[in-house]
Parts: C-alpha cells; structure tokens; sequence
C-alpha cells in the first residue's frame, strides 16, 4: 500500500467495526429495535455483520496457519455463511428477510437474471484471456469497468436497496475467492491465481488482488457512506442519483474512456507522469456525457450552479487521475464524491 491507500484502508476498517459494534450493542439492549426496522434498515444490518464476521474470519486466518489447510478451512467457511444467514441480528432471521425481500418485487428477479447474465460473460471473458495465454491489455482489463457499469446503473435507477445488499454480497465473495487463491485451496485456487496474474496491473504488486478488489469498493462506497442512499422523490427517483453515481461516473466512464484512449492516441504527456493530455480531456467528456444523458432524460434535474460545481468536480478528478500514483479505484470515486455531494 502506498501511504495514502493504506489512510483510507484503515480508516475505513476501523469506522466500519466501530459502527457494527454500536448497532449489535443497540439491538442486544432494545430487542424490539429489530421488528422496527424498516427495509434499509434491515438489510444494512444483514450486510454489516456477515462483513463483520467475514472479517473475524480473514483475522483468524491470518493469525492461525493451522487454519489454513482445507479440512479446517472449508468448515470455517461454512460456519461463516450459517453466521451471516442465521444470526439473530434481524426479525425474520437474515436469510428469510433476504428471500422475502427479492420475492416481493418481480423486477427484482429481472434484475437478478440480468445479473446472472453479467457473471457468465465476466466468467467467459476470463475464460477466454487464459485460453489466450497472454497478459491482459489495458482495453481487455477494462472490460470488467463495463461489466460494472451494467450492474451499477440499472440498480441505482431501479433498485437501489437491492443493490445495497447484492453490494455486500460481492465484497464477501470477492474476498472469499481471494482467499482461495492466496491460500491456494484446491480446487479453485490454481485457477484463480492464473486469472490472477494475467488481469494484474502495476499496482498488484503484493499478494492481495487489491486493483479489482477497489474496482468494487470504489463503485460501491458512495451507496455505503450516504445516509439514506435509496430515497427517492414523488416522480420515484433518487433524490441523490448523482453523488452515488461518483464511483460509476469516474471509474466506468472517465477512468476507461482515459485508458482506452490514452493509451491508443496520447501522444502529448503531462510532465513527469505516463498519463497523457489526451486522455485527460477523454475522462472529463465521459464523465460529462452521461451526465447529459441523465439530464436530458429527466433522471436528475440540474441548474446552474449545480452544473458549475460538477463540471469542477469532473475537472479536479480528471486531473487526479492524471497526476495521482494511488489506485484510481479508490481514490477518483471519493474525489469526486465529496464535490459533487455539495450538488
């Protein structure tokens, strides 16, 4: 980690622990604060304590060798999935408030299939990059932007509370099957650890698979550290779609759009930085354009001084991702948050 990257680490480790902690001791002193939840509620306390425990488990791995081998391990895991389904944290148990929650809305379930539909062609596209036995290019890694993009934008403008939970559900996972591949458990960690080393950029330099990792933090951050993320107005929308667009808006669009096209047609280079010109001026238009779109199909309305602070936001976060030597994902997306937040 550089210095910065291991700031926000830390800082956000330890908020994250120090607030599941002062909610388990709420709901242990006031039982009934659990039949009183309303849905965010809900599944913001599903979400946080199996992350809670996913946590205890990464620690006990770290501070046991003897838990790594597969007999202990594959129980563990299982142990750590019948915690964050069947702890008494909410009224029903967890995994009945879940189910219920994606039965009761039939677009959840259109949602859910064209979910499905992104995890096999991410599945095919790893499929494909390791038959090709070749390091990923800069065009083939941000692909998984895009993939992003997809599950990102059609939760927020329509299923934002189901986003929330399908959020955390993918950090649990993407730390499970990183811990498989570290750990090399049989019989996926082989695989994972080819998929691996042939999607890794400069900045996976250790032996945490840290770039993609961010990819989703970034994305998801502003839905996590709003309060309130899914409140919407009497037209239905989200009152606050932009600022939880920032990690979309930066990574998906400009980070891409700058990568794809610097890469390709920079020729002019900021001084002491590989970054170029070119593809400064492709992260401010991508981030721009959608914004336009949302706009122009009423999904956010902007006046002017709104449109002022984001042209601002997109302008310092274009010039971040120019000059910083921190992993983009992490950092363009909280930039760019905290601006537009002013909105």
């Amino acid at each position: 980690f550089t210095y910065g990257e291991a700031s926000i680490l830390t800082q956000g480790i330890f908020l994250f622990v120090m607030n599941t902690l002062i909610m388990g001791y709420h709901l242990v002193l006031h039982e009934p604060a659990k039949e009183s939840m309303n849905e965010m509620q809900t599944l913001g306390t599903i979400m946080m304590f199996a992350l809670l425990w996913l946590l205890l488990v990464c620690s006990s791995l770290l501070a046991c060798q003897f838990l790594r081998k597969p007999f202990i391990f594959y129980p563990i895991m299982m142990t750590f999935v019948a915690a964050a389904t069947l702890a008494p944290v909410t009224k029903p148990l967890p995994v009945i408030a879940v189910f219920e929650f994606i039965f009761r809305d039939q677009m959840r379930l259109y949602i859910i299939l064209f979910y499905v539909a992104l995890v096999i062609a991410t599945v095919a596209v790893v499929c494909w990059q390791l038959r090709n036995a070749q390091h990923a290019t800069t065009s083939v890694r941000k692909l998984f932007h895009i993939f992003m993009v997809l599950v990102y934008i059609p939760g927020l403008l329509y299923e934002c509370a189901f986003l929330y939970i399908a959020s955390g559900v993918a950090m649990a996972l993407i730390t499970i099957f990183d811990l498989l591949r570290i750990l090399k458990m049989p019989p996926l960690g082989e695989i994972l650890e080819k998929a691996f080393h042939s999607f890794a950029d400069e900045k996976d330099a250790g032996i945490i698979a840290f770039t993609p990792m961010c990819l989703l933090i970034g994305c998801s951050l502003p839905l996590w550290i709003m309060p309130c993320p899914c409140n919407t107005n009497e037209h239905g929308l989200n009152v606050k779609l932009l600022p939880l667009l920032s990690g979309i808006l930066t990574i998906g669009f400009g980070d891409t759009a700058a990568s794809v096209i610097g890469s390709k047609y920079g020729r002019h280079k900021w001084r002491n930085s590989s970054r170029s010109i070119e593809g400064t001026v492709a992260f401010t238009l991508y981030v721009l354009l959608p914004i336009i779109i949302f706009n122009l199909m009423e999904f956010v309305q902007l006046n002017a001084l709104q449109w002022l602070i984001i042209i601002v936001a997109t302008l310092i976060s274009a010039l971040v991702e120019a000059r910083t030597d921190q992993i983009d994902n992490l950092v363009l997306p909280l930039v760019f948050y905290i601006i537009i937040s002013l909105c």
